[in-house]
């Protein structure tokens, strides 16, 4: 009986799993691969694309005078943008037992109906409270998209595939916010027509634009391989056979409640948790702010729509190579690590008094470069390093709940009273930064320890346990080897 191990992925050799054999066939599982790819991907980067260009328009619209037309003062602005993550945290774990208890083309085209009436009835509101309420709601519809979608890729993937794929659907994050800024470039310039303001335009197409493409997806969406009608037998059985193989014993395939217990007492699923929590801070208030960030660099409201593009572009193809080099090298800690690095430049750049226009937006720059992939390798890494479709899918949703409660912080980083040159921001950014890249040095030394002691002395990992137990142990088996 072979341990999985990455290195054994490469070899065309028979090995058991359970009481079935597989023999792996390269020419086959590359055509399978390229099916399962041109099915699942192309849709779940739309429609991730779509949450997240709902969710950060919001930004857009400051820029088209939302904050003057609704009397907002303060920081009642920034408190808008926290609320939404607030329903999204609030939301992100049931949504996802649902998702495991329903099926995908079901849960998922129903919460993108909600959003998208929420996302147009937003266009309505007339105060504070008003706007507060609907990003509230916002948040809680949107939250079952992307740690539901995180999951829904582990079910169809290998874990040395994961990486490139979550990049292709994450990096939709990054399209949406240089297409946001070109559709925000075209959509306010609506501004008066029907009595309408720009901001209003916006929320209202880009709502629409969702329950369009939502109602598509019902009939698109494909639950999981074993259910695939669009895969023939030979491979709907290839495709799940394989991706047994691929977890060795710590496979478990049916739902049990154990394994919610399992994602709620495991520390390294809560070590995951602070580490994106405060990573995610940078992130969002990146994502967030950056067309303010712009402004405040000397252009003018027009212009700082479309160079807020460049960032997000450059760092959608960061965010792409990144992957596809990790999954060659079946490693994930060295990029996050790196990255982070890279990412820190560009804040101490933005942050520089003494530099420049063009330093500072190349600073903008090269901080998407780093960002982008680090959170991207770092959810791959957790779905990597945790086995039970139970326990993945719970886990990633208490994990997504904790970088979102960062996009909460995140949203009071870049105060008004900072307005032009974000110092403040800036600095919280960086802090945060660096006390992620901390978090995952520790994670990479206790994936270590936790291999090393499951080759030296495996059995220690099973004394004391019943068979069920140890069918049930998911990532816990000895035979499951953590990637680093």
């Amino acid at each position: 009986m072979k341990t999985e191990n990455s290195d054994n992925l490469e070899k065309d050799v028979e090995f058991s799993n359970g009481e079935e054999k597989f023999v792996e066939d390269k020419e086959f599982e590359k055509k399978l691969l390229l099916k399962i790819d041109f099915r699942i991907m192309p849709l779940i980067t739309v429609l991730y694309l779509l949450s997240f260009l709902d969710r950060v328009n919001i930004g857009n619209a400051k820029l088209a005078h939302i904050e003057q037309d609704l009397g907002l003062v303060g920081t009642q602005f920034n408190w808008c943008l926290s609320i939404f993550f607030i329903g999204y945290i609030l939301f992100e774990v049931p949504s996802n037992f649902m998702l495991i208890r329903t099926n995908p083309s079901i849960w998922i085209p129903f919460i993108m109906i909600s959003w998208g009436l929420v996302m147009m009835l937003m266009a309505f509101v007339k105060n504070f409270s008003g706007l507060m309420s609907a990003r509230f709601f916002l948040g809680a519809c949107e939250s079952g998209l992307f740690p539901g979608a995180i999951y829904y890729i582990t079910t169809w993937y290998k874990r040395s595939e994961t990486n490139f794929r979550i990049a292709i659907f994450a990096v939709g994050t990054s399209f949406a916010g240089s297409f946001s800024g070109l559709l925000a470039y075209g959509i306010v310039r609506l501004d008066g027509r029907a009595n309408l303001k720009g901001w209003q335009w916006l929320f209202l197409i880009e709502g629409l634009i969702t329950i369009v493409v939502s109602m598509l997806s019902y009939f698109l969406l494909s639950n999981y391989p074993e259910k695939a009608k669009w895969l023939s037998d030979q491979e709907r059985k290839y495709a799940v056979r394989r991706l047994k193989n691929d977890a060795g014993k710590a496979h478990v395939e049916s739902f049990d409640k154990k394994q919610i217990y399992a994602a709620l007492t495991d520390y390294k699923v809560y070590l995951a948790m602070l580490h994106l929590g405060v990573s995610s801070i940078t992130f969002y208030s990146y994502s967030l702010f950056i067309p303010t960030i712009i402004h405040g660099l000397g252009f003018d409201f027009v212009k700082s729509q479309l160079w807020s593009a460049p960032p997000f572009i450059c760092a959608g193809i960061s965010g792409l190579i990144v992957a596809i080099i990790s999954d060659r090298k079946r490693i994930r800690s060295p990029f996050i690590i790196s990255c982070s690095f890279v990412a820190i430049i560009g804040y101490i750049l933005l942050a520089m008094p003494s530099v420049g226009l063009h330093g500072k937006y190349a600073g903008a720059c090269i901080v998407g470069v780093g960002i982008f992939p680090t959170i991207i390798t770092s959810i791959t890494w957790l779905t990597n390093n945790i086995a039970g479709h139970a326990k993945r899918g719970i886990a990633t949703a208490m994990v997504m709940m904790c970088a979102n409660l960062g996009g909460a912080v995140a949203s009071q980083v870049y105060r008004p009273k900072d307005y032009p040159h974000f110092i403040f921001g800036h600095s919280i950014s960086l802090g945060f930064l660096v006390a992620a890249t901390c978090i995952s040095i520790i994670q990479l030394i206790i994936f270590k320890m936790l291999n090393k002691k499951k080759r030296e002395n495996p059995q220690s990992f099973l004394e004391g346990k019943t068979e069920e137990e140890i069918k049930n142990m998911g990532d816990l088996h000895p035979d499951f080897i953590y990637s680093l």
